[in-house]
């Protein structure tokens, strides 16, 4: 589900109904709340702060988990990743896995999020590679309807540069606009379809509909945040695991190292980054060097592999434009190299998966 509005438009309090929802059905809820308001504040201000508990250490009501730091973000997104696909490993070989909650992801501001993620990456994490965020949300988004993993996000607009294109963006079956709303607001919740008049001083009043279908006009519930703090609170408690923070249970080692392999996932997820700990087995690149030498030079040849090779080289001189300055290509014999039999180093054969990682 995508809320799409302006601020003060009614976005957050949409985005409590479907918290109240979820846990009332015993869903587990992260959040992600970078802007440490909507969910989070408990001021003056802000008394009551939207699932907000100032008797817990984590200032949550059970069964709820609030990220306001990115990389806590990241790694939630990363564990609600492994989350999904471990299951879906799971009914692959046959295990009913119809006893696990259901989970639920709601990201508050995803701009801010996205655009937080990115620079991150980049800067303080450090990571040399692009980030994976658009790609981990595609990868949810695809799989986590099926497997009771579901994604709740507020926007601004869902515009493409948000989730990395289209896919992403097109997955959100249900659509929720709010508030005032601009042609391009419009077009990039619903597509070319003709825009209902409401009245965007109610607040909670806008549409619900999917891409490239009329939506309907609604008027969102509203629940103060006085209810939904009683409401939570009244509810029973979630797992242990899941207040303390940890990861869920029934991701395996193995299923985490699936996770890395397929979506470079596994090492972010809390609690079980020590297992892609690269310092440990990694050697330098002067080590890995002299290993594949010694692996290309002193391994025994194996039968049946031609021990030479007839190739051309073209050794142009003029403009490669004109065919008369052009040399004819003289073919020339390459022989193999040869092992050195007088190493006493023992010959040895590799796998393919050591030659890729080894670069022979």
């Amino acid at each position: 589900l995508a809320v799409v509005g302006g601020s003060g438009s009614g976005k957050t309090t949409t985005l409590t109904v479907s918290l109240v929802h979820n846990r009332t059905h015993g869903a587990l809820v992260d959040i992600i709340d970078l802007k440490r308001m909507s969910f989070t504040e408990i001021d003056d201000d802000h008394p009551n702060g939207i699932a907000g508990d100032p008797t817990r250490p984590s200032r949550t009501v059970s069964g709820v988990r609030i990220h306001t730091r990115i990389e806590d973000a990241i790694r939630a997104l990363a564990e609600f990743v492994a989350s999904a696909t471990t299951i879906a490993l799971m009914q692959q070989e046959g295990m009913s896995t119809k006893h696990l909650p259901a989970r639920v992801l709601i990201i508050d501001e995803f701009g801010s999020f996205a655009g937080g993620a990115k620079q991150w990456w980049a800067g303080p994490g450090r990571q040399k590679k692009q980030s994976p965020i658009p790609f981990w949300l595609h990868v949810t988004l695809m799989q986590g309807r099926a497997l009771e993993h579901r994604i709740v996000l507020g926007a601004h607009q869902m515009s493409l540069t948000l989730f990395g294109g289209s896919d992403a963006r097109d997955l959100f079956s249900g659509r929720i606009l709010t508030g005032t709303c601009s042609a391009q607001k419009w077009i990039t919740t619903y597509g070319h379809v003709k825009k209902p008049a409401w009245d965007a001083d109610i607040k909670g009043r806008g549409t619900y509909g999917p891409l490239g279908e009329r939506p309907e006009l609604v008027q969102i519930a509203y629940i103060p945040q006085e209810e939904a703090n009683t409401r939570l609170r009244e509810l029973p408690e979630a797992s242990a695991w899941f207040d303390a923070g940890h990861c869920a249970p029934w991701i395996t080692e193995e299923h985490i190292i699936e996770v890395e392999s397929s979506y470079g996932a596994g090492r972010w997820v809390p609690g079980l980054d020590h297992l892609f700990d690269e310092d440990a087995d990694t050697d330098s690149d002067a080590e890995q060097t002299a290993n594949t030498l010694t692996i290309l030079t002193e391994s025994d040849q194996i039968a049946g592999v031609t021990d030479h090779v007839t190739v051309t080289l073209a050794k142009p001189t003029g403009h490669p434009s004109s065919t008369n300055d052009r040399d004819t290509p003289d073919s020339v014999t390459v022989q193999p190299a040869v092992a050195n039999t007088d190493s006493n180093v023992q010959a040895r054969r590799i796998t393919l998966p050591e030659a890729c990682r080894t670069g022979v």
